[in-house]
Protein backbone atom coordinates (compact mmCIF):
# COMPACT_ATOMS: atom_id res chain seq x y z
CA UNK A 1 0.00 0.00 0.00
CA UNK A 2 0.93 3.38 -0.40
CA UNK A 3 0.05 7.10 0.67
CA UNK A 4 0.83 10.72 -0.12
CA UNK A 5 2.27 12.43 3.26
CA UNK A 6 3.85 15.40 3.46
CA UNK A 7 4.05 15.59 0.03
CA UNK A 8 6.08 12.12 -0.79
CA UNK A 9 4.81 8.75 -1.33
CA UNK A 10 5.20 6.33 1.87
CA UNK A 11 4.95 2.64 1.88
CA UNK A 12 3.02 0.66 4.45
CA UNK A 13 0.93 -2.82 5.26
CA UNK A 14 -1.95 -2.27 7.53
CA UNK A 15 -3.18 -5.80 8.26
CA UNK A 16 -5.94 -7.20 10.74
CA UNK A 17 -8.33 -5.74 12.69
CA UNK A 18 -8.54 -4.40 16.17
CA UNK A 19 -6.46 -2.08 18.58
CA UNK A 20 -3.78 -0.59 16.34
CA UNK A 21 -0.29 -1.88 16.94
CA UNK A 22 2.43 0.51 14.71
CA UNK A 23 5.82 -0.89 14.43
CA UNK A 24 8.55 1.35 13.48
CA UNK A 25 11.23 -0.74 10.92
CA UNK A 26 15.77 -0.17 12.05
CA UNK A 27 18.34 0.99 9.52
CA UNK A 28 19.24 -0.42 6.88
CA UNK A 29 15.97 -2.31 7.06
CA UNK A 30 12.41 -1.66 6.02
CA UNK A 31 8.69 -2.63 6.92
CA UNK A 32 9.53 -6.55 5.78
CA UNK A 33 11.72 -7.10 9.31
CA UNK A 34 8.19 -7.29 10.86
CA UNK A 35 6.76 -10.13 8.89
CA UNK A 36 6.88 -12.91 11.54
CA UNK A 37 5.16 -9.95 14.22
CA UNK A 38 3.06 -9.42 11.45
CA UNK A 39 1.84 -13.14 11.15
CA UNK A 40 1.52 -13.37 14.64
CA UNK A 41 -0.75 -10.33 15.73
CA UNK A 42 -2.94 -10.01 13.11
CA UNK A 43 -5.25 -12.49 13.59
CA UNK A 44 -6.53 -9.94 16.99
CA UNK A 45 -4.57 -6.55 16.26
CA UNK A 46 -4.89 -4.49 13.38
CA UNK A 47 -0.62 -3.78 12.58
CA UNK A 48 0.22 -0.99 10.76
CA UNK A 49 3.68 -0.89 9.60
CA UNK A 50 5.01 1.80 7.73
CA UNK A 51 8.74 2.60 5.59
CA UNK A 52 10.48 5.46 6.69
CA UNK A 53 10.82 7.96 3.21
CA UNK A 54 14.05 6.93 1.42
CA UNK A 55 14.01 3.30 2.64
CA UNK A 56 11.92 0.03 1.38
CA UNK A 57 9.16 1.08 -1.29
CA UNK A 58 8.99 4.83 0.28
CA UNK A 59 10.44 8.03 -1.98
CA UNK A 60 13.99 8.81 -1.47
CA UNK A 61 13.91 12.70 0.30
CA UNK A 62 15.14 15.52 -1.76
CA UNK A 63 15.92 17.62 1.08
CA UNK A 64 18.38 16.80 4.93
CA UNK A 65 15.66 15.20 6.90
CA UNK A 66 15.42 14.71 10.69
CA UNK A 67 14.26 12.01 13.22
CA UNK A 68 11.43 14.75 13.88
CA UNK A 69 10.32 14.19 10.12
CA UNK A 70 10.33 11.11 9.95
CA UNK A 71 7.95 11.27 13.09
CA UNK A 72 5.51 13.54 11.18
CA UNK A 73 5.14 11.05 8.45
CA UNK A 74 3.88 8.55 11.03
CA UNK A 75 1.66 10.97 12.51
CA UNK A 76 0.10 11.90 9.23
CA UNK A 77 -0.26 7.88 8.19
CA UNK A 78 -2.29 7.69 11.53
CA UNK A 79 -4.25 10.73 10.35
CA UNK A 80 -5.16 9.47 7.25
CA UNK A 81 -5.67 5.79 8.11
CA UNK A 82 -8.06 7.28 11.08
CA UNK A 83 -5.87 5.95 13.88
CA UNK A 84 -6.44 8.34 16.56
CA UNK A 85 -4.61 6.14 19.40
CA UNK A 86 -2.49 3.41 18.84
CA UNK A 87 0.77 1.22 21.03
CA UNK A 88 3.83 2.05 18.85
CA UNK A 89 6.99 0.17 18.89
CA UNK A 90 10.38 0.85 17.08
CA UNK A 91 13.29 -1.25 16.86
CA UNK A 92 16.67 0.40 16.43
CA UNK A 93 16.14 3.26 14.01
CA UNK A 94 12.52 2.81 14.32
CA UNK A 95 12.81 3.67 18.67
CA UNK A 96 14.55 7.15 17.97
CA UNK A 97 11.57 8.32 15.68
CA UNK A 98 9.66 6.82 18.50
CA UNK A 99 10.92 8.92 20.87
CA UNK A 100 10.15 11.78 18.82
CA UNK A 101 6.53 10.91 18.65
CA UNK A 102 6.60 10.69 21.83
CA UNK A 103 7.81 14.60 22.19
CA UNK A 104 5.78 15.47 19.51
CA UNK A 105 1.95 13.36 20.43
CA UNK A 106 2.06 11.54 23.69
CA UNK A 107 -1.43 11.37 24.17
CA UNK A 108 -1.82 9.26 20.89
CA UNK A 109 0.10 6.43 22.05
CA UNK A 110 -1.48 3.96 24.57
CA UNK A 111 1.82 1.92 25.18
CA UNK A 112 5.14 1.89 24.01
CA UNK A 113 7.37 -1.22 22.67
CA UNK A 114 11.15 -0.31 22.59
CA UNK A 115 13.36 -2.89 21.07
CA UNK A 116 17.32 -2.98 21.40
CA UNK A 117 17.03 0.53 20.68
CA UNK A 118 18.76 3.77 23.12
CA UNK A 119 17.59 6.81 24.39
CA UNK A 120 21.01 8.82 24.03
CA UNK A 121 22.02 11.21 21.16
CA UNK A 122 25.52 9.88 19.54
CA UNK A 123 29.02 10.14 21.01
CA UNK A 124 31.22 12.20 18.84
CA UNK A 125 32.59 8.49 17.74
CA UNK A 126 28.91 7.01 17.25
CA UNK A 127 28.63 10.40 14.57
CA UNK A 128 31.75 9.76 13.14
CA UNK A 129 31.46 6.74 12.08
CA UNK A 130 28.05 7.35 10.67
CA UNK A 131 29.66 10.04 8.45
CA UNK A 132 32.09 7.14 7.16
CA UNK A 133 28.96 4.98 6.52
CA UNK A 134 26.86 7.64 4.33
CA UNK A 135 30.49 8.44 2.41
CA UNK A 136 30.85 4.22 1.58
CA UNK A 137 27.32 4.18 0.82
CA UNK A 138 27.93 7.24 -2.04
CA UNK A 139 30.80 5.03 -3.10
CA UNK A 140 29.48 1.24 -2.90
CA UNK A 141 25.91 1.82 -2.75
CA UNK A 142 23.71 -0.49 -0.34
CA UNK A 143 26.47 -2.80 -0.35
CA UNK A 144 28.25 -0.79 1.97
CA UNK A 145 25.24 -1.16 4.76
CA UNK A 146 24.71 -4.98 4.04
CA UNK A 147 28.85 -5.27 4.86
CA UNK A 148 28.92 -3.40 7.38
CA UNK A 149 25.33 -4.15 9.73
CA UNK A 150 25.28 -7.83 8.78
CA UNK A 151 27.77 -9.39 11.38
CA UNK A 152 26.40 -7.30 14.07
CA UNK A 153 22.82 -7.87 13.73
CA UNK A 154 22.65 -11.36 14.18
CA UNK A 155 24.66 -13.29 16.65
CA UNK A 156 27.59 -15.76 15.22
CA UNK A 157 24.97 -18.66 15.76
CA UNK A 158 22.45 -17.31 13.65
CA UNK A 159 24.60 -16.19 11.27
CA UNK A 160 25.61 -19.98 10.59
CA UNK A 161 22.78 -21.36 11.55
CA UNK A 162 20.32 -19.73 10.19
CA UNK A 163 21.14 -19.40 6.17
CA UNK A 164 17.57 -18.61 5.01
CA UNK A 165 17.16 -15.85 7.52
CA UNK A 166 21.30 -14.33 6.48
CA UNK A 167 20.04 -14.26 2.73
CA UNK A 168 16.84 -12.78 2.95
CA UNK A 169 18.72 -9.98 4.86
CA UNK A 170 21.25 -9.63 2.55
CA UNK A 171 18.25 -9.34 -0.50
CA UNK A 172 16.61 -6.79 1.89
CA UNK A 173 19.31 -4.34 2.76
CA UNK A 174 20.98 -4.56 -1.14
CA UNK A 175 17.80 -3.81 -2.39
CA UNK A 176 17.87 -0.41 -0.30
CA UNK A 177 18.29 3.17 -2.47
CA UNK A 178 21.87 4.02 -1.18
CA UNK A 179 20.80 7.73 -0.62
CA UNK A 180 18.04 7.11 1.27
CA UNK A 181 20.04 5.40 3.73
CA UNK A 182 22.51 7.57 3.65
CA UNK A 183 19.58 10.50 4.45
CA UNK A 184 18.71 8.06 7.76
CA UNK A 185 22.56 7.99 8.57
CA UNK A 186 22.46 11.78 8.78
CA UNK A 187 19.39 12.09 10.78
CA UNK A 188 20.42 9.60 13.12
CA UNK A 189 23.85 11.01 13.90
CA UNK A 190 22.47 14.99 14.48
CA UNK A 191 19.16 13.31 16.79
CA UNK A 192 18.15 14.92 20.12
CA UNK A 193 19.05 13.48 23.04
CA UNK A 194 15.91 11.81 24.42
CA UNK A 195 16.97 10.42 27.69
CA UNK A 196 15.34 13.70 29.38
CA UNK A 197 12.00 12.45 27.45
CA UNK A 198 12.35 9.02 29.55
CA UNK A 199 10.89 9.76 33.14
CA UNK A 200 7.64 11.56 31.23
CA UNK A 201 6.46 7.99 29.42
CA UNK A 202 3.85 7.64 31.40
CA UNK A 203 1.98 4.37 29.37
CA UNK A 204 2.83 0.75 30.19
CA UNK A 205 6.65 0.28 28.34
CA UNK A 206 7.82 -2.70 27.24
CA UNK A 207 11.87 -3.04 26.67
CA UNK A 208 13.39 -5.45 24.85
CA UNK A 209 16.80 -6.77 24.59
CA UNK A 210 18.94 -9.65 22.71
CA UNK A 211 20.84 -11.15 25.13
CA UNK A 212 24.45 -10.90 22.78
CA UNK A 213 23.21 -7.25 21.37
CA UNK A 214 26.73 -5.09 20.81
CA UNK A 215 24.79 -2.27 19.47
CA UNK A 216 22.33 -1.47 21.98
CA UNK A 217 23.84 -3.75 24.98
CA UNK A 218 21.63 -5.05 27.60
CA UNK A 219 22.84 -2.58 30.29
CA UNK A 220 22.21 0.37 28.37
CA UNK A 221 18.59 -0.72 27.88
CA UNK A 222 18.48 -1.74 31.67
CA UNK A 223 19.30 2.28 31.97
CA UNK A 224 16.72 3.07 29.84
CA UNK A 225 14.17 0.93 31.37
CA UNK A 226 14.69 1.76 34.91
CA UNK A 227 14.17 5.67 33.66
CA UNK A 228 10.55 4.96 32.42
CA UNK A 229 7.91 4.63 35.52
CA UNK A 230 5.62 1.56 33.55
CA UNK A 231 8.00 -0.60 32.16
CA UNK A 232 9.19 -4.08 32.09
CA UNK A 233 12.42 -5.06 30.66
CA UNK A 234 12.72 -8.52 28.51
CA UNK A 235 16.03 -10.42 27.71
CA UNK A 236 15.76 -12.36 24.28
CA UNK A 237 18.23 -15.15 25.25
CA UNK A 238 20.97 -16.12 22.20
CA UNK A 239 20.08 -12.96 20.03
CA UNK A 240 22.07 -10.59 18.71
CA UNK A 241 20.30 -6.92 18.25
CA UNK A 242 18.22 -8.12 15.27
CA UNK A 243 15.80 -10.13 17.81
CA UNK A 244 12.38 -9.47 16.07
CA UNK A 245 13.66 -11.74 13.35
CA UNK A 246 16.75 -13.66 14.66
CA UNK A 247 14.26 -14.94 17.75
CA UNK A 248 10.89 -14.25 16.79
CA UNK A 249 8.67 -16.90 18.97
CA UNK A 250 10.50 -15.52 21.75
CA UNK A 251 9.66 -12.17 20.64
CA UNK A 252 6.36 -12.65 19.74
CA UNK A 253 5.84 -14.05 23.04
CA UNK A 254 6.81 -11.63 25.06
CA UNK A 255 4.91 -8.92 22.79
CA UNK A 256 1.36 -11.10 22.62
CA UNK A 257 1.65 -11.00 26.69
CA UNK A 258 2.10 -7.85 27.13
CA UNK A 259 -0.43 -6.59 24.62
CA UNK A 260 -3.15 -8.77 26.44
CA UNK A 261 -2.44 -7.19 29.52
CA UNK A 262 -2.92 -3.67 28.03
CA UNK A 263 -6.46 -5.90 27.33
Amino acid sequence: MKATINGVSIAYEDTGQGMPVILLHGFPLDHRMWRNQIEALQIAYRVITPDFRGMGGSDVPKDNITMDQYADDVLALMDQLQVEKAVLGGFSMGGYVAFSLLRKAPKRFTAVVLADTRPEADSQEARKNRMTMAASLFEKGAIAARDAMMPRLLSEDAQLAKLDLVNELGRTIGSMEPEGLVHACLAMAFRKDSVPLLPSINVPTLVIVGEKDAITPPDVMKQMADRIPQSRMIHIPGAAHLTPMEKPEEFNTALLEFLKDLA
